[in-house]
């Protein structure tokens, strides 16, 4: 399943992301800066 989840790089969303890629989900993080979506990657 494709999930875009807002707010990854912050606490609960980063644990949901994390969790969902652990159970093989495609997760698309959304990012306002380019230090937040260093985070991501």
């Amino acid at each position: 399943m494709k999930i875009l989840v807002t707010g990854a790089t912050g606490y609960i969303g980063g644990a949901a992301a994390k969790v969902m890629l652990a159970k093989g989900h495609e997760v698309l993080g959304l990012a306002r800066s380019e230090s937040s979506a260093a985070k991501l990657r």
